[in-house]
C-alpha cells in the first residue's frame, strides 16, 4: 500500500465521492504532506493513478472551475495552483489525518525498507503498528527501544575502547566485552559514560536524556495522556537525529 492510499484509506466513501472533491484532497496531499508550494495539472492525474481510481475525463477543467468558485477554492498564477487558504484550513480540520502524521508514518514506512537488524526492525515494525492505530503511549516507548538498541550497536562496533575508557565511573565496574553486558547498567548511566568519555556527542546526550524523560512518563502508570503530537516529536526526532545520522 502506497503512502497515498494509506492516508486517503480512512476516509470513507473516497472512491465514490466527487471528483472535485478528490482533486482538492490530492491537491492538499500535494501542499501538506509532498510539501509543494505549487502543484501542475499534471500533478493531480499519477495521484488518481496511485489509489487505484480511474482519471477523470478533463483535470484541467475541473481545477479551472474550483478557481471560478466564489469564494475560490484553488489559485492559479504563473508558477502553477494552490489550494485558496479558507479550502486548505477547512480539509485540514475535516481529513482524519494530520499532515504531521502522515509525514511520520512515511518516513518509518521509508525507514523499514533501509533497516537489517532484526531486532532494530522488530522495534520499528512494532512502532509503526502502535502510531498508525493511535497507541501513541506505546509508540514513544517503541521508538525509544529502536533508537537505544541503535546508540548500544554502535558503541559496541564502533566505540567500544572508548566507552570502556569510563570502567570506575557511573557504576561501570567492569569493561563491556558483549551486548548483554549493557544490561548491567541503567539507560541513563550509559548516557553519562558515553557523555563522559566522548562517545556521544552534546546533542546526542541531549536529545537522549530528553527523551528518556518522556519514555518514562510513557512508560510508568499515570493520568498524563500521550498526545499524538508528542509521539510525532519523539519519533521523528530520534528517526531524523539518532538512527538516520551517521555519527552520534
Amino acid at each position: 500500500m502506497s503512502n497515498l492510499e494509506r492516508f486517503i484509506e480512512p476516509i470513507a466513501g473516497f472512491s465514490s465521492k466527487p471528483a472535485p472533491f478528490a482533486v482538492e484532497v490530492f491537491a492538499w496531499y500535494l501542499h501538506e504532506v509532498k510539501q509543494k508550494e505549487r502543484f501542475q495539472t499534471a500533478d493531480i492525474g499519477p495521484c488518481f493513478d496511485e489509489v487505484h481510481i480511474a482519471r477523470p475525463m478533463n483535470i484541467s477543467m475541473i481545477l479551472s472551475r474550483l478557481c471560478e468558485k466564489k469564494p475560490p477554492r484553488v489559485i492559479k498564477d504563473a508558477r502553477g495552483y494552490r489550494l485558496h487558504q479558507t479550502a486548505r484550513q477547512e480539509l485540514s480540520t475535516k481529513l482524519p489525518q494530520r499532515a504531521t502524521s502522515v509525514v511520520t508514518t512515511v518516513l518509518l514506512n521509508d525507514l523499514l525498507t533501509r533497516v537489517t537488524d532484526p531486532a532494530q526492525k522488530t522495534f520499528l515494525t512494532e512502532t509503526l503498528n502502535c502510531f498508525k492505530h493511535h497507541a501513541y503511549r506505546a509508540a514513544v516507548i517503541m521508538v525509544w527501544n529502536l533508537a537505544f538498541s541503535d546508540v548500544l550497536d554502535r558503541i559496541l562496533t564502533k566505540h567500544l575502547a572508548a566507552f570502556n575508557t569510563g570502567v570506575g565511573t557511573h557504576n561501570l565496574k567492569k569493561p563491556v566485552t558483549d551486548r548483554v553486558d549493557f544490561e548491567k547498567l541503567k539507560e541513563s548511566e550509559i548516557i553519562k559514560i558515553g557523555a563522559a568519555t566522548g562517545v556521544l556527542g552534546k546533542e546526542t546526550v541531549k536529545k537522549l536524556e530528553e527523551k528518556l524523560g518522556k519514555r518514562n512518563t510513557a512508560a510508568h502508570p499515570s493520568t498524563v495522556v500521550v498526545s499524538v503530537a508528542t509521539a510525532e516529536e519523539v519519533i521523528f526526532d530520534f528517526v531524523e537525529n539518532i538512527v538516520l545520522r551517521p555519527t552520534l
